[in-house]
């Protein structure tokens, strides 16, 4: 079970690149739950309401999803922080995220005109759609916490945006 959950990472991230090294099966997938992640190709007339035109598809390596979740981590921290102390309310406990690494993840990943490598992160409790949700974009209305998506760039380790379904958005 364990090769075929590395062989399908594989699979889905494409081939890895020069810079992301000999892949190791033992020691760098270990602590990656590859069965919660779909590494969607870019493509430009699906996703212009995610990246623009200038924006070219890219791979994305282990790296980057280590890298993706350290950031997940410390930025809904930050969001549930804001969300407690601006509302103030118990009620607002509703839209807090619980536990980010547990989520499904999809994963775009792009190259912005600058060369920098950016990742858009559609995240969600369960996968809604068992059969669609490694093939195509799950797109919900509403949702609440259980569904957000983050655009990071990975060379600056910028959030560039965060959105939580059915959770207004905070003031800074």
């Amino acid at each position: 079970m364990y090769l075929l959950s590395v062989l399908t990472f594989f699979m889905l991230c494409g081939a890895p690149t020069a810079e992301a090294g000999k892949l190791t099966a033992a020691t760098k997938t270990a602590s990656i739950d590859t069965s919660r992640y779909a590494i969607l190709k870019f493509h430009k007339g699906r996703d212009s309401f995610l990246f623009d035109s200038t924006y070219t598809a890219a791979n994305t390596t282990e790296d980057d999803i280590k890298k993706i979740e350290k950031i997940i981590k410390v930025t809904v921290a930050e969001y549930n922080e804001r969300l407690l102390k601006n509302t103030g309310s118990k009620a607002t406990k509703a839209g807090l995220i619980y536990k980010p690494d547990k989520y499904y993840k999809q994963i775009i990943c792009v190259i912005n005109s600058k060369g920098e490598k950016t990742v858009w992160v559609n995240c969600f409790c369960t996968p809604h759609e068992k059969r669609y949700w490694q093939k195509g974009i799950v797109m919900v209305l509403d949702g609440g916490p259980c569904f957000f998506n983050i655009k990071i760039n990975l060379v600056t380790n910028t959030v560039m945006d965060l959105q939580v379904n059915g959770v207004s958005p905070l003031a800074p």
